[in-house]
């Protein structure tokens, strides 16, 4: 159905049911047999159409790395209720940290002319190759990311470095030495934090226990609670003094696997080991116990990202960063080392 049935209906001309259409001035009887028309056929005029003609298309486009991580789905959640308070919509993809198929999302976006587009934890390969101040060039872009350092584009850097930090310093004043480090196979922020925590026992002129670096396939799907939970178990396996006392998942979801694991081995968490996540998603605020973790504050970053974007759609210029640093969330997850147990 076309401008054209309605008119039809409406007896009336295509150029006044355009005009009621994009809310300009119409003769009260011809919009009143206009707008009696679109009801009665039922009529949806095409807002992509109508958003090429305004040079408006009033849609935004976000890519995350999964769906099944809480970390991706709380950031979008706030991005999409902000986007509907200006009726926008949101297109939304998910890469699975690929930069091949990141890329092939992005020249899609950018195809359908949406008006800006929002990166949460983009992938290192295609921020290296230049692909990002490309397309920047072409479209208001606002990445959400843990790099190191970045310069020309709109940002919102989280400082994980920083929350690794914490967390380490935490459980090494409660008397944690063996902490075992568990990450997904491939992403950036795994790495930092895996670098931090390296860094850490080098700095206590202690060897980092390789041992404890366990690493699963998928650690940003929900396949990483089932995953984690087998992995951790072997670890759990090794006995005395070669069992961890402390387990750190780089996110709430493999934390889930830990306290499974955990649970068993017949190990009663904090008591005979502590289990610290990442993010403070509401996984961590549910799980049983509750798990100590470090908040990304995920409604701070998803606010931040689209005030970005919607600052360089309304007046472009220098490309600005934000920086959060996360803090460390002590919930029933952790406690000190029992005496004895090195």
């Amino acid at each position: 159905m076309t401008i054209k049935d309605v008119a039809r209906e409406a007896g009336v001309s295509i150029a006044t049911v355009s005009r009621v259409l994009n809310q300009r001035q119409v003769r009260h009887g011809s919009r009143a047999k206009v707008e009696q028309a679109i009801k009665k056929l039922g009529f949806v005029p095409n807002a992509l159409a109508q958003g090429l003609m305004q040079k408006r298309t009033k849609t935004i486009g976000t890519l995350i790395t999964s769906m099944t991580n809480a970390y991706y789905t709380e950031i979008t959640e706030v991005i999409e209720k902000r986007l509907r308070e200006t009726e926008s919509m949101l297109f939304l993809s998910t890469t699975d940290g690929d930069p091949v198929q990141e890329k092939r999302y992005l020249e899609s976006l950018v195809s359908r002319q949406v008006e800006g587009i929002i990166m949460i934890d983009p992938t290192i390969e295609n921020f290296d190759n230049g692909l990002y101040h490309e397309v920047a060039k072409r479209v208001p872009l606002v990445l959400v990311h843990s790099f190191r350092e970045i310069v020309g584009l709109n940002s919102v850097h989280i400082d994980q470095y920083a929350g690794m930090e914490k967390l380490m310093d935490y459980l090494w004043d409660l008397g944690h030495r063996r902490i075992a480090f568990l990450r997904g196979s491939h992403g950036h922020s795994f790495d930092i934090k895996e670098e931090c925590w390296r860094q850490f026992y080098q700095d206590h002129s202690t060897p980092p226990p390789e041992d404890l670096v366990v690493s699963i396939t998928e650690g940003n799907t929900d396949n990483a609670i089932q995953m984690a939970t087998r992995a951790c178990s072997e670890v759990l396996s090794k006995g005395g003094t070669l069992r961890p006392t402390a387990i750190f998942a780089c996110n709430d979801l493999m934390a889930l696997g830990a306290l499974a694991a955990a649970q068993g081995a017949g190990l009663r968490v904090p008591a005979d080991l502590s289990i610290i996540g990442h993010d403070n998603t509401n996984l961590a605020k549910s799980s049983l116990p509750l798990l100590t973790t470090i908040d990304l504050k995920l409604t701070s970053l998803g606010n931040e990202a689209i005030d970005l974007l919607f600052r360089g759609l309304e007046t472009p210029g220098e490309p600005r960063q934000i920086f959060v640093e996360p803090d460390l969330v002590v919930r029933r997850s952790t406690s000190a080392v029992k005496k004895g147990i090195v």
